[in-house]
């Protein structure tokens, strides 16, 4: 509703230009030129420049030399949103007279009415002089009038706590009906802009940290549910080299068995013009064996060419996981995995598993 700010001598130049509109080129986004003509000073009795006037009046009362005092104190009173156009100048009129009132008619700086920005509001400058009475130390009956120029002491704790009360007070008097000053962020007591930008800092910040906790919690989400994923093909990778271990140990009992065989001499009966009749020394069960081995060997190699297209499988799947989850973890259990694939023996692999079978085992995984 109102805020209040602070200027030393160096800072005064740029708001003067600002009030007043003097300036050909000023950095404000909301300004409207082809409404600059509405605005207006309410401060009729001051005929002095600005500047002029906040140098004379520091000249007649006590001002200290130093660069860091506050020459001038400035309020923006807005106008409530709720409040008619047709009351606007009624509404900062009423203000006007409260402020300079409250701060001396003879402290008035300017008064200025902007009606080409967004919203309609005034400026009112002053020089804040402090009038009070100094006691005599030595001789407390005996007291010393003082004026002296102190922002501090003239809006102090007290004047920003009871301002928007006092100025809502005011302004119904004279309007005749409610208006609505007070409001979340001024019942509590004015708040100069300083105020009000760490507010509305940390207002964005705890806005961010609320955003950045559903970032991080949608994240962690997506964590566990990739983790979940890359357990279970941890787990069937595992399952895959456990068969291909037992599978390798099967392949070898296999091998001892075709030797094994091969290392059998037969001897073959002939009949009667030197056809075979049958071999000498083998056995029903010698026979049952061998059709049972070669049975198994089939068997076993149907499995590894199976083993091997779901190795080719979830080969395929590891990098998208690892992109997943950037861990270059799985590259190297796919590694351990592919090095316990290769550690079958190459003549058992040629035996069991020839080219033209697994060439065309992958033409069936492409297929698939």
């Amino acid at each position: 509703m109102a805020h209040m700010m602070k200027h030393t001598k160096a800072s005064c130049g740029h708001m003067f230009a600002h009030f007043d509109r003097r300036a050909e080129h000023i950095s404000n986004e909301n300004l409207d030129r082809t409404r600059t003509h509405l605005n207006y000073n309410l401060a009729t009795h001051q005929t002095m420049d600005q500047g002029e006037f906040v140098r004379q009046r520091c000249s007649e009362v006590h001002c200290q030399n130093r660069k860091d005092v506050n020459v001038m104190v400035s309020w923006v009173v807005t106008a409530p949103k709720d409040l008619p156009e047709a009351e606007h100048r009624a509404f900062f009129q009423a203000s006007y007279d409260f402020l300079k009132n409250r701060y001396g008619l003879e402290n008035v700086v300017s008064a200025y009415v902007h009606m080409d920005e967004v919203t309609p509001h005034m400026h009112f400058a002053f020089v804040p002089v402090k009038h009070g009475f100094k006691q005599d130390k030595k001789n407390p009956d005996i007291s010393t009038e003082y004026y002296k120029v102190s922002a501090k002491e003239v809006v102090n704790r007290y004047d920003l706590q009871s301002f928007h009360e006092s100025l809502q007070r005011f302004v119904e008097k004279r309007l005749g009906h409610e208006v609505s000053i007070l409001n979340e962020a001024t019942k509590e007591g004015n708040k100069s802009i300083e105020e009000l930008k760490r507010q509305s800092a940390m207002e964005r910040l705890q806005e961010a940290n609320e955003k950045a906790a559903q970032i991080v919690s949608k994240a962690r989400e997506g964590v566990k549910v990739a983790e979940q994923d890359i357990q279970a093909l941890e787990g069937k990778k595992t399952a895959l080299e456990s068969e291909i271990e037992a599978l390798e140990v099967k392949l070898q009992g296999r091998q001892l068995q075709i030797r094994e065989v091969m290392e059998i001499k037969p001897e073959y009966e002939k009949g009667l013009f030197g056809s075979v009749k049958g071999i000498k020394g083998v056995t029903v069960s010698d026979i049952e064996n061998l059709k049972a081995t070669a049975i198994k060997g089939l068997e076993a190699r149907d499995r590894l060419e199976k083993l091997s297209f779901e190795y080719e499988r979830v080969k395929k799947l590891v990098p998208t996981m690892d992109e997943r989850m950037q861990n270059a973890k799985d590259k190297t259990r796919l590694k351990e995995l592919e090095a316990v694939f290769q550690r079958l023996p190459d003549h058992v692999r040629e035996q069991l598993f020839p080219k033209k079978s697994r060439s065309h085992t992958q033409d069936r995984g492409r297929e698939r």
